[in-house]
């Protein structure tokens, strides 16, 4: 397994007939990700006018490789480009040209999937759901069913309805589907990090007794869970890369960042 990233770059239309068919179509992705292909947009057939001077740089001139193991934290403001370049990297996103993406091994994008459960049907049916819109076969998670429910600690709620379940209890679910459904490399948005720390704890211990250890892109505002975590830091800003390297100086770095910002 491994991640190579050359000169990625991002350039988009905030206000144009691009602009609109940019976000159609970022839609029509995240729908064929989760399966619903069905689903009426609702866009009219109406495009605003072109107007291609409108433009913003999302991302600029990124660069890293990583290899088996390797854990990379993002880190950045708001705005800095962290979510963006993990939706580039999991194909959400489609770069500029000349953006050179490799990635080698079978990766999950952990985009939340909460969002996408259904509150009054039962726990166990939304493991199943979850998976399914996360990119498993039925098959394949039949036969996890059971490790998935003991690492989330939810056996006995598998049968009552998801909506019974308290916030930290449905990260727990998640949790526990994305490390127990095996991939080469994950792609985390900042919403896993903000669960039990407890679990994030079991996960990352978890991961580390397996042979093949994935390779992992975590984004999270948290500094600890980054020095926790992480042996590679990504620090972004406005879209450009600033430092990537050691955790503890890209650490450094950001804090002098938002002292003086």
């Amino acid at each position: 397994m491994k991640i190579k990233i050359e000169n990625l770059c991002l350039t988009y239309p905030i206000i144009s007939g691009d602009s609109f068919l940019a976000r159609k179509n970022f839609i029509e992705k995240i729908l064929n990700i989760f399966k619903k292909k069905n689903y009426k947009l609702g866009f009219n057939d109406t495009l605003p006018e072109k107007n291609k001077n409108f433009k913003i740089t999302a991302l600029k001139n990124i660069n890293f490789e990583l290899q088996e193991g390797d854990r990379l934290g993002l880190v950045g403001l708001n705005g800095s480009g962290k979510s963006t370049l993990l939706k580039c990297l999991s194909g959400i996103l489609e770069p500029d040209v000349g953006s050179k993406i490799n990635i080698e091994g079978s990766y999950l994008p952990i985009i939340n999937p909460i969002n996408f459960s259904e509150t009054e049907d039962t726990v166990l049916n939304n493991l199943i759901l979850i998976s399914m819109i996360l990119g498993f076969k039925i098959e394949y998670i039949n036969n996890k069913i059971d490790s998935i429910l003991e690492f989330s600690e939810l056996q006995e709620y598998k049968d009552y309805p998801f909506s019974t379940l308290s916030t930290g209890m449905r990260f727990r679910l998640v949790f526990a589907i994305c490390f127990v459904l095996e991939r080469d490399i994950y792609f985390i948005d900042e919403f896993l990090t903000t669960g039990d720390e407890k679990f994030q704890n079991k996960g990352f211990n978890f991961i580390n007794q397996k042979k093949k250890t994935p390779i992992i892109i975590l984004c999270s505002h948290s500094q600890d869970t980054i020095k926790k975590f992480c042996n590679k830091i990504l620090l972004l800003e406005k879209g450009k890369q600033i430092f990537i390297g050691d955790v503890n100086e890209g650490l450094k770095i950001f804090q002098r960042s938002i002292y003086s910002a």
